[in-house]
């Protein structure tokens, strides 16, 4: 039986984002934004320098006859595992409002562009698809970015070490995880504290069977 052919496997590669590139704005009901550089700057990583393993060609600003309306359309390029794709972007913006013109708008008009045609092979995937709308997210990928272990491997780690505790500091100890008293910043400091009940259990356990 042939092997499946993973499709999946660049946009795997690039769909979490660290939040620390993100911002929240209050616009059109809300929605989270991505620095365009940071995008870049991905990209680079994955495929390699802009201009030689992927870039944008074919740029074409169309002005909409009788309006100060912009039309964008150009194909983002890239190489990745020796093959060469090629995808059509498009935005549009208005040159001009109210009497004023905006100089910036050939920028934010290609940006905007780039950005929405990265996200269609995959990269910061998981807000477009609306996950930075949770906050347990954002928190994991914030563990996750800062300081390079899983999200929530922390609090795997403080609830095993938690089962060599008496029913009763088990307990404390896994409320505390509930309550958010312990978490990403001081689990070290209740791992030590674990640590410290345990020997007073194995003692105490000791000293049970020497009374039998």
């Amino acid at each position: 039986m042939a092997k499946m052919k993973n499709n999946l496997e660049l946009w795997d590669t690039v769909q979490t984002t660290d939040p620390q590139y993100t911002k929240r704005v209050n616009q059109r009901g809300g929605f989270t934004a991505i620095a365009a550089q940071s995008q870049i700057k991905r990209a680079t990583e994955v495929f390699g320098i802009m201009g030689h393993r992927w870039g944008v060609e074919d740029e074409k600003f169309t002005t909409v006859k009788g309006t100060t309306m912009v039309i964008y359309n150009a194909n983002l390029w890239y190489k990745f595992n020796s093959k060469v794709g090629s995808i059509p972007i498009h935005s549009s913006i208005k040159f001009a409002a109210n009497g004023r013109y905006d100089d910036d708008f050939a920028k934010k008009v290609a940006t905007d562009a780039l950005t929405k045609g990265l996200s269609k092979l995959g990269f910061n995937a998981d807000v477009f698809m609306g996950l930075f709308d949770d906050n347990k997210y954002v928190n994991d990928m914030k563990v996750y970015f800062g300081t390079g272990i899983e999200p929530h491997a922390w609090k795997d780690e403080v609830l095993k070490a938690s089962k060599k505790l008496s029913d009763t500091d088990r307990k404390k100890i896994e409320q505390s995880v509930a309550d958010g008293k312990v978490n990403k910043n001081n689990y070290k400091d209740a791992l030590k504290r674990i640590s410290e009940l345990s020997l007073q259990y194995e003692e105490q356990m000791i000293e049970a069977k020497k009374n039998g």
